[in-house]
């Protein structure tokens, strides 16, 4: 019998893949988004399939919520706000904490099992490699973009205490940089959609900083197959498991080699954007790199997409998006 199973967050960026994932394994996947940053085109393939259904549903109301994973043995909750970088700091703290309140509830309603999608961004200014059980270290509440970490790492210790007082059997993933196709077309994408979308449109890569932050990027269909392979290793209930690439480079590096990957000429297309001219007192991580281990140790988990792989199909994915709008746009009377 195939298992079903319940995504909230389906149609956008992570969710969309994970949903591909799991309908090329054999589940049958219910799927809600509210589509405030998801697109129902990010699953035109998974709507062709006779075990995916799709509900446009706010993720933080528990009865909808319960209504629609309805013999779910299983959760993926990806739904959340991310950093809020340019504004919309209570909204991040609401979805992200009445969200997991929700799935968390649901899960334990039908004793289904809840693989939660955290974020690299909790370890906020600790020392890098960054371990599971390494310290924590998150800037003032005066600095907004603080709210993200804060609401996350909230969520993890409620799935934690829940699993240990009430039996909730939960797995965290935080993830890493993902990025790849289907990815949002803003700043709430991050720095590799952003960028590309600039030098396409001949304009400067807007770097924040000084540009020379590390990070490591993980190609989105990896981060897919770690989330599910997650549900199907129950060794992994109760843990917390970082998922990312251990490749690192400074955003200068990231710029250099989409800029040429992308063929545009001359030096370096870039514009240098103080952080003191950001709004909310911002301040940034200076080095995310994951420690893998017990990744690959419970999940078996080895990216398989390089960072020159997943920059080309990515690219290739934004020109083919800007194929489709001037076909679509020519095709108008």
């Amino acid at each position: 019998m195939t298992t079903r199973v319940g995504v909230t967050g389906a149609a956008g960026f992570i969710g969309s893949h994970v949903c591909d994932r799991l309908l090329e394994r054999g589940y049958e996947v219910v799927a809600v988004d509210d589509l405030s940053y998801g697109s129902p085109a990010n699953l035109a393939t998974c709507l062709e399939s006779s075990r995916f259904s799709f509900e446009v549903l706010d993720c933080t109301q528990r009865r909808p919520l319960r209504q629609a994973f309805d013999g779910c043995e299983a959760i993926f909750h990806l739904a959340a706000k991310k950093i809020p970088r340019f504004g919309g700091t209570l909204s991040t703290l609401e979805v992200n904490v009445g969200g997991v309140n929700a799935a968390a509830a649901v899960a334990m309603s039908l004793g289904a099992d809840l693989i939660f999608t955290s974020t690299s961004d909790v370890y906020g200014k600790a020392t890098p490699p960054f371990e599971e059980d390494g310290d924590i270290v998150l800037g003032p509440p005066t600095t907004k973009r603080w709210a993200y970490a804060a609401s996350k790492l909230y969520d993890e210790h409620f799935l934690l205490a829940l699993g240990e007082e009430r039996g909730l059997k939960a797995t965290i993933l935080r993830l890493f940089n993902a990025y790849g196709p289907r990815n949002h077309l803003t700043w709430w994408g991050g720095p590799v959609v952003t960028f590309y979308e600039s030098l396409l449109d001949g304009e400067p890569m807007e770097i924040h900083g000084d540009g020379l932050q590390t990070r490591t990027f993980t190609y989105v269909t990896d981060i897919a197959e770690g989330i599910v392979d997650a549900l199907e290793r129950p060794e992994s209930r109760g843990e917390i498991i970082n998922l990312g690439g251990t490749e690192t480079l400074t955003i200068i590096e990231l710029a250099e080699r989409m800029q040429a990957l992308a063929g545009a000429p001359g030096p370096l297309a870039a514009r240098f954007v103080p952080y003191e001219s950001l709004p909310g007192k911002y301040q940034d991580v200076r080095a995310r790199v994951p420690n893998t281990d017990k990744a690959r140790r419970l999940l078996g988990f080895q990216p398989q997409v390089g960072l020159g792989e997943g920059l080309e199909l990515t690219l290739a994915w934004h020109k083919q998006l800007r194929a489709d709008d001037a076909a679509e746009a020519a095709a108008l009377p």
